[in-house]
Formats: C-alpha cells, structure tokens, sequence
C-alpha cells in the first residue's frame, strides 16, 4: 500500500515502528541517552510511554519522520518527476540501460 492511501494514524503507527526498530542496534539506547544527557531508563520510558503520542501530533498537523540523509520533495513535484519518467519510458525506452552490460 502507498504511503497516501495510508490514514493518519497508520501513517503515525509505522513511523512508531521504525524508529523502535533503529532503536534496536546494541547500545543505541544508551548513545541516544548520552546525546539527550538523561539517563537509559528515561529514554526507555520515553519510547514507552510519549512516543506514540509525539507521533501522533506531528502527523495529525501533517508532518512526516524521516532518516536524516532522505531528501524530501513537494507533491507537485514528485507528480512532475513521475510523470515525465512515465512519459520517457514510453518514448525512450533505449535510453535505460543494465548496468552490467
């Protein structure tokens, strides 16, 4: 399913998830409590308890989480960039090429 057909609250519930899940390498917690400057268990009764909530706020008023080295583009022009990638598949299918050959 596409991340726009998706409700808010399923779109929160996924973000949710992943950053549970970055969170779970070996001493993530303890690194994120040491840039924080508060201790394991407040990061953990963060995740725990103010997490979800957090999330549901940010996109309630319609932000999105996001990994740091992503790039984020408008609507209008991630419709653009699809659209003329479409079209130049259909008249330029030579112009893609394998990278093995």
């Amino acid at each position: 399913m596409t991340e726009s057909l998706l409700t808010t609250a399923e779109k929160a519930r996924n973000a949710h998830s992943r950053v549970l899940q970055a969170m779970q390498s070996p001493g993530k917690g303890g690194a994120v409590a040491a840039a924080l400057g508060v201790s394991d268990s407040t990061v953990s009764r963060t995740k725990t308890d103010h997490l979800q909530p957090v999330l549901d706020l940010l996109y309630t008023l319609g932000f999105k989480i996001v990994q740091q080295d992503s790039r984020c583009i408008d609507a209008a022009t991630y419709d653009f960039l699809t659209a003329k990638h479409a079209h130049v598949m259909r008249v330029a299918p030579h112009l893609i090429w394998a990278a093995d050959e």
